[in-house]
């Protein structure tokens, strides 16, 4: 780092006083600036990156540790890509005095795996950006003026471990009542599924499950008052339901004192593993979700010109009037011709009628807050996954899912990485290495001197050709 630096003085503090003059006198835009400021730091980051490399090399060929356990057999010059841009730096290959295998110590000493051609910083980037736009993107903006394949990025996210973030400590105060709301997204699923001899139908379908716990509804008025969900938690993914399910039970257990809480609701559109949850959630109640609702009243209704049926059979709905609903649907068919309709609106009878239980026990009940769960699903899935004409992968559908409700949970990619990075270094454990880590920690004051050195360079009060056209500008 000493002599990086030192070259960065001398040299590079001169390229950067000439980007600057060229910004003031030439009238250049900011851009313009920012950029040329960004080249030389970039490559002053890369210097100092493969400097402090190769210094740690060189410690460890002249470590008395080292020389107890391994064998110097070559040094070989690689090169990682690094968020600076690429950085080539030389090392050493060692081999164990008492077999096993042979390794470039140093990289298992930075965390660095044989094959890996990334840091870790690069996939932290790769992943924020793959979260939210798309694999090609992430490796276009994985490192500065250098990318990598969609292939490689894909890889990267089938790969991460995603453990959502842990409940730091039970709520003090544990509401009367709790929400939990839920839905799925549908996925188109990469490659054709075959349909018949000679024909070939549309890709199947893959469903990712959203499901979510919150205390109710309050108001934002940092955004002018917008309505937001109080405490709101996130689960889901390509999972079995009786996993998700446990896993929620557990968050409500180890979250709030199930004791005090009188009444759970269960929204949703009443799909079979949304209803499942009410086996798993003690005092639970299903609601049904009045936009599912709302959609298959229009598809019975979307035909007729008379408006009073239409209002008959709201009515009935509202007041959970099973006998008045019947009526207005015996109405409706009366009036329909089409065979197709009718069976339309059979299937809208027989879809309220399975989930009445879920309209009745929203009559004079002030306590349901409403259900978001086609919003959630869109801003958190759909954005991702369905919104754009893709095919998925189950596994990628899975992991992205998972990686988007880990973000909406307020998970930092940075920690998500750096644990799978320690668990595998854990795996992969040698006293040695913990032996020559410790030694080197112990030796990191050699740093500090640089920034305390005599050099000329640091100490010169010369006035530069910065200083002059700065106050030739100012008069």
């Amino acid at each position: 780092m000493y002599n990086s630096i030192q070259h960065f003085i001398e040299f590079g503090t001169k390229k950067i006083e000439k980007r600057i003059r060229e910004f003031i006198q030439e009238k250049k835009d900011l851009a313009d600036l920012v950029l040329g400021l960004q080249e030389e730091l970039n490559a002053l980051g890369r210097d100092i990156t493969a400097e402090i490399l190769e210094d740690m090399d060189d410690y460890l060929r002249n470590s008395t540790s080292r020389k107890t356990h391994w064998e110097i057999v070559r040094k070989d010059r690689t090169e990682i890509l690094t968020s600076f841009g690429p950085v080539s730096f030389e090392r050493t290959y060692f081999k164990p005095k008492k077999g096993g295998k042979r390794q470039y110590l140093v990289d298992q000493i930075v965390g660095l795996n044989p094959h890996d051609r990334v840091s870790a910083d690069v996939v932290i980037n790769v992943l924020e950006e793959a979260a939210e736009s798309s694999y090609r993107k992430a490796g276009e903006k994985a490192a500065y003026m250098n990318e990598i394949s969609k292939q490689a990025v894909m890889n990267k996210v089938h790969e991460l471990e995603i453990v959502q973030p842990g409940v730091k400590e039970r709520k003090a105060e544990t509401p009367k009542i709790l929400y939990i709301e839920a839905d799925e997204d549908h996925v188109s699923q990469q490659g054709k599924k075959y349909k018949t001899e000679n024909e070939w139908g549309l890709s199947s379908t893959l469903m990712p499950k959203l499901v979510y716990v919150h205390e109710g509804i309050d108001h934002d008025k940092s955004t002018k008052n917008r309505k937001v969900l109080k405490n709101a938690r996130y689960f889901g993914g390509i999972r079995d339901s009786e996993e998700l399910w446990l896993e929620v039970s557990k968050y409500i257990d180890d979250t709030y004192d199930i004791e005090k809480v009188e009444t759970v609701y269960l929204s949703g559109d009443g799909a079979a593993w949304i209803k499942q949850g009410l086996q798993w959630i003690e005092k639970s109640k299903f609601v049904l979700d009045r936009y599912h609702l709302s959609r298959y009243v229009k598809t019975a209704t979307a035909h007729l010109e008379d408006e009073d049926i239409e209002l008959e059979l709201e009515d009935a709905l509202k007041e959970a009037n099973k006998a008045q609903l019947k009526k207005a649907f015996a109405k409706i068919l009366e009036k329909t011709e089409s065979e197709t309709k009718k069976k339309a609106v059979n299937d809208a009878k027989k879809y309220i009628l399975n989930n009445w239980a879920g309209i009745e026990i929203k009559v004079d009940n002030y306590e349901i807050v409403g259900c978001s769960a086609e919003g959630h699903v869109s801003h958190i899935l759909s954005d991702r996954l369905s919104s754009r004409p893709m095919g998925w992968s189950k596994r990628g559908a899975d992991k992205m899912s998972q990686l988007r409700i880990f973000k909406k949970n307020g998970g930092k990619v940075y920690d998500l990485v750096m644990a799978q990075k320690k668990k595998e270094q854990r795996e992969q454990a040698h006293q040695l290495q913990d032996e020559l880590i410790r030694e080197m920690r112990v030796r990191n004051g050699r740093y500090e001197s640089v920034w305390n050195s005599n050099l000329t360079v640091l100490k010169k009060g010369n006035k530069t050709a910065l200083y002059s056209a700065l106050r030739a500008i100012v008069g």
